[in-house]
């Protein structure tokens, strides 16, 4: 099964001077199919009529689980506008112990089974340390796993590789709960750079994903180093138009 590309728009962050409607217009003039945004509840009905006028979608969003909790109506509104019903939490504090990483895990349990009534989806987007920090033999990735069970996951195939995961492992073990993967390679320095160029095997994290009906890929790249921003998204993009 080929997977659809996205990409997070986060990796433009930069740019974003120009405006979304000329960000949007060159995501959607290099091939891209759909954005994954970040949370800009001031813009989200622009944004909305800009994904139609570009015949783009949003996959979803990532928002930070304090929002969630404390001003669900302005994060249920902007989902509204920009048509998505996934929303990933990006990051997350609270893993320093076992104890903590539990608490955290019931936070994000509370807020999945809190939005799945209302037609939400919520899943998480690791960085390196939910796979690198392990409290007796076992990785945060795990304990969020066991002790979150409505939780969805977006794993990062980078970070998961910098972090001494292996990727397609990971995945395996993640299986039905895999929502979206996180297109990112990085480099010798656990550096992003542009798909095909790092050292992961972006062909296997596909096909292992779309295996488990993972539709979409989402490319993000944190630092755009080796070329400008635009130039960069296309490179990985063309890429990844000859592995899927």
């Amino acid at each position: 099964m080929k997977m659809n590309i996205g990409l997070q728009i986060y990796t433009l962050r930069d740019e974003m001077g120009l405006g979304y409607d000329e960000v949007l217009k060159r995501i959607a003039d290099i091939g891209y199919k759909s954005i994954e945004m970040t949370y800009d509840p001031e813009h989200g009905e622009e944004v909305g009529k800009l994904l139609q006028k570009y015949s783009l979608i949003a996959n979803g969003a990532h928002i930070g689980i304090g929002e969630i909790e404390n001003n669900l109506d302005t994060v249920t509104k902007f989902m509204d506008f920009i048509g998505a019903k996934s929303i990933v939490i990006p990051w997350t504090d609270g893993i320093d112990t076992e104890e903590s990483t539990i608490a955290t895990a019931k936070r994000f349990e509370a807020a999945a089974q809190k939005l799945a009534p209302m037609g939400y989806e919520l899943g998480f987007h690791n960085h390196i340390t939910e796979f690198e920090r392990k409290f007796n033999g076992k990785p945060v990735i795990d304990i969020l796993y066991d002790e979150a069970p409505s939780l969805k996951f977006e794993v990062d195939a980078g970070w998961a590789y910098a972090g001494g995961a292996d990727v397609v492992a990971a995945l395996n073990k993640l299986g039905s709960r895999l929502a979206y993967i996180h297109i990112k390679d990085v480099d010798e320095k656990n550096t992003p750079t542009e798909i095909g160029s790092g050292k992961v095997d972006m062909k296997s994290v596909m096909e292992t994903a779309a295996k488990f009906g993972v539709e979409w890929g989402i490319v993000e790249q944190d630092s755009c180093v080796n070329f400008p921003p635009f130039e960069s998204i296309k490179v990985s993009y063309d890429y990844i138009k000859t592995i899927n």
